[in-house]
């Protein structure tokens, strides 16, 4: 039976550290959408001495301290006492949604949307309410996400906190198609950040455009055929894991395990 390890759990004498309020941030990378964010700041945290940084997607499944599935918050205030990991303040950040007041990005997102939810057999979000971009943002293979974290939101950050620079200093990570897009990131901008966990990532391809944009499926033979990147990738899926309408995602990670280990 799956169980939480000693460190899942808050430890007496441990200082827990801070969760911000959520914060609503407006990108003009993506043409208005806007997203919410939460910035987690340890106990030990000096601002005289730069921190380290994580990053997570999919912020909504992390900041629950008590959740039953994944307790993020204690684990980084155990492991900073315990200095098994460096003091570091944590980014959770949520997919962004665009109305139809953001015109042409609207409509893009909502097509999109459609045709992944044919191709899926799932009913079609309905017309004029806001939408996700979570795929568009995630799944799509260009430097556009990359852009919008190092350029906009965690330029705003920054702004507030001591964060280190070197990408020796700065994770990223996500799941499903959070995932992906981690490994996206550091692949655009490895002097930003080196250290990557991908769990269950969609190595798929979910946004694959015939003649204008590679899916993710591809990302297997671009690390065999480009330049090296000074990057450490740990990636999890489980054997059972498939999505019959893009591929199979444990075959995919296993095909970007033997890519980068031949690398």
């Amino acid at each position: 039976v799956p169980a939480f390890t000693p460190d899942a759990y808050a430890h007496a004498g441990v200082a827990q550290g801070k969760l911000s309020e959520k914060r609503v941030f407006t990108s003009k990378n993506y043409n208005g959408m806007k997203c919410d964010y939460w910035v987690y700041v340890p106990a030990r945290y000096d601002p005289k001495t730069p921190a380290a940084l994580m990053v997570w997607q999919d912020a909504a499944y992390y900041i629950d301290r008590d959740s039953a599935t994944v307790r993020i918050l204690n684990v980084l205030d155990n492991l900073i006492e315990q200095k098994k990991i460096p003091v570091m303040i944590g980014v959770f950040i949520s997919p962004g949604t665009v109305s139809e007041s953001d015109g042409p990005m609207y409509e893009a997102a909502y097509l999109d949307l459609k045709r992944l939810a044919l191709a899926t057999g799932r009913p079609a979000p309905p017309l004029g309410k806001p939408v996700s971009i979570r795929s568009t943002e995630y799944d799509t293979m260009s430097d556009r996400y990359a852009r919008f974290l190092l350029d906009e939101l965690l330029a705003e950050v920054e702004s507030q906190y001591n964060i280190r620079k070197d990408g020796y200093s700065r994770g990223i990570t996500g799941l499903s198609s959070g995932g992906i897009c981690a490994f996206n990131v550091a692949w655009q901008q490895p002097d930003q950040f080196s250290r990557v966990i991908s769990w269950i990532g969609s190595f798929a391809s979910i946004q694959w455009h015939p003649g204008l944009i590679d899916g993710g499926n591809v990302y297997p033979y671009k690390v065999r055929l480009e330049i090296k990147r000074n990057v450490r990738v740990w990636l999890q899926d489980g054997a059972n894991d498939n999505e019959g309408a893009f591929g199979g995602w444990a075959e995919q990670s296993i095909q970007m395990a033997n890519s980068l280990k031949f690398r």
